[in-house]
Parts: C-alpha cells; sequence; structure tokens
C-alpha cells in the first residue's frame, strides 16, 4: 500500500536529487524513494538496493493491468466473433446448399445468387 508523504528540503538537496534522478533516467519522486531506502538500509547494515531491482508491488500492478487489457481484447474479439457468425447466419442460413467459395466452381457463385 502506498503512503503520501509530504517534506520541506532547501534547493540545494533538491539540485542533488534531481541530478541524481537525471543521471539515472528516472523520475524525482522515485529518485527520492531510491535514495530514502538505501539510506535506510545502509544505516541498518543490510544490503543497499539496486536501480534495476523491481518492487513486488510494482511487478504485480503492472501483470494485473496487462491481465485486465488481454480480458478485455478476448472479449472484444469474442463479440466480433459473435457478430461474423450472426452475419453469415443471416445472409446464409435461409439457402440451401453450400458457401460459394465452397463449391467446386467457385468462381460461379453469382450463379446462385
Amino acid at each position: 500500500m502506498a503512503v503520501r508523504v509530504s517534506f520541506s528540503t532547501d534547493a540545494e538537496a533538491m539540485e542533488l536529487i534531481d541530478r541524481f534522478a537525471k543521471e539515472h533516467g528516472i523520475d524525482r519522486n522515485r529518485a527520492i524513494l531510491e535514495l530514502i531506502e538505501n539510506g535506510y538500509a545502509r544505516f541498518q547494515g543490510a544490503e543497499m538496493t539496486t536501480m534495476n531491482q523491481k518492487r513486488a508491488f510494482e511487478e504485480y500492478e503492472r501483470l494485473n493491468a496487462a491481465i485486465h487489457e488481454l480480458r478485455a481484447s478476448v472479449e472484444g474479439l469474442g463479440e466480433e466473433i459473435r457478430l461474423i457468425r450472426h452475419l453469415l447466419d443471416r445472409e446464409y442460413g435461409s439457402r440451401d446448399g453450400v458457401f460459394p467459395y465452397q463449391s467446386s466452381r467457385w468462381w460461379e457463385f453469382w450463379r446462385r445468387v
């Protein structure tokens, strides 16, 4: 769960944070978060994290969004298939015989119309 926190700092510290963010190609908020986490890890004597390390909740959110997008596209494809089937049934359902392209002389389809 993400928590929003507000704090004030001087212009020099923000300039250092902005420079750090620009060097690593991340936005300011992500840079502040990385610096806080690495500072806390160093204070605790634990292993410092790297910039390429993914957080579990970020990965979960990305996968969840991809699953929802995939589900929506599959539902859209299902609707299109139902529509095409309905159109084909309506067009060729009342006629006796096969579809024009399935006959032995498919090029003479206009004779059956």
